[in-house]
């Protein structure tokens, strides 16, 4: 398996255990991505948040670290921040990372 498919890969991992938010960057265009609730693989070389987009042209990825859980209309929801598993789990795997106005930031060269 290459190196940057086993990044995604626990990447997607993460999001799903932390149940964190993700949002890209292409870096063809200005435009940011919708937060969303995970990313697929559609075919070897794409990742897909709001559409697939080539990995080459992923300029950063981010995971937001609040994760607010909304329970009913008459209970709050429920706020946690997992930035520490976040953390975690991408020095662990090696994968380098800045925090840009509190969001989790890896750089699209992590990804190739």
């Amino acid at each position: 398996m290459k190196k940057y498919m086993k990044r995604l890969i626990i990447l997607q991992k993460l999001i799903e255990d932390t149940k964190c938010k993700v949002r890209l960057k292409p870096d063809r265009t200005n435009q940011i991505t919708d937060w969303r609730g995970g990313f697929g693989i559609p075919v070897e070389g794409y990742i897909e948040v709001a559409g697939p987009e080539r990995i080459a042209d992923v300029e950063w990825i981010e995971l937001d670290p609040i994760v607010v859980t909304h329970i009913g209309r008459l209970v709050p929801p429920h706020i946690a921040f997992v930035s520490d598993a976040i953390r975690e789990v991408l020095n662990k795997e090696l994968v380098e990372f800045d925090v840009v106005k509190g969001m989790i930031r890896i750089d699209g060269s992590q990804l190739r």
